[in-house]
């Protein structure tokens, strides 16, 4: 395999973004990992399918990065599940069957909004549940989610340097699994 895990980033105001760009820059220059930004590689909409497909195929594990953007992912990561994933998932030959994939994700809001009591009324894990079921379908092996609460442009350089050491520390592990 060419990569320890391809991250399949789905932003669409990455070049804004405080956290999840912190996050892709703490492994720009690791080649043992790939970060694949979903809405800076499609055109007019659209995939390049063999491409998607190559890195897949290369990767030992995949992981699936955003922002949560009203109780789910950007709309670029459910449009490339619907162009690349459920072609191969579909088919006869299903090269994703037994590969480790995690969603990570940030959140504006603090870890005690995504409770029961909070003001969301469900856990992060519970409003992900449509991507663990994604995984099953895949033959793909679900990994627990890696979540980052309270995420602002105004976070402080340690706070995020902290965010920085437990997402690499995910990969790693991930990959390793």
């Amino acid at each position: 395999m060419k990569y320890k895990a391809t991250i399949f980033l789905a932003h669409p105001d990455f070049d804004n973004s405080v956290i999840n760009k912190h996050l892709a820059n703490s492994i720009k220059k690791n080649e043992e990992f790939c970060v694949h930004s979903l809405d800076k590689n499609r055109n007019n909409g659209y995939y390049d399918e063999n491409a998607e497909r190559l890195l897949l195929q290369e990767s030992k594990s995949i992981v699936w990065q955003f922002p949560i953007y009203w109780y789910n992912s950007p709309a670029s990561l459910r449009d490339w599940q619907d162009q690349i994933l459920s072609p191969i998932v579909y088919s006869a030959n299903n090269f994703l069957k037994g590969k480790p994939v995690r969603v990570i994700f940030t959140a504006g809001a603090g870890e005690k909004e995504y409770s029961h009591e909070g003001l969301n009324r469900f856990t992060a894990e519970e409003m992900l549940r449509p991507f663990e079921m994604t995984a099953n379908a895949a033959g793909m092996i679900w990994k627990k989610p890696l979540g980052f609460y309270g995420c602002s442009p105004d976070m402080t350089k340690e706070a995020l340097e902290k965010v920085a050491k437990d997402y690499i520390q995910s990969l790693d592990k991930l990959a390793c699994d």
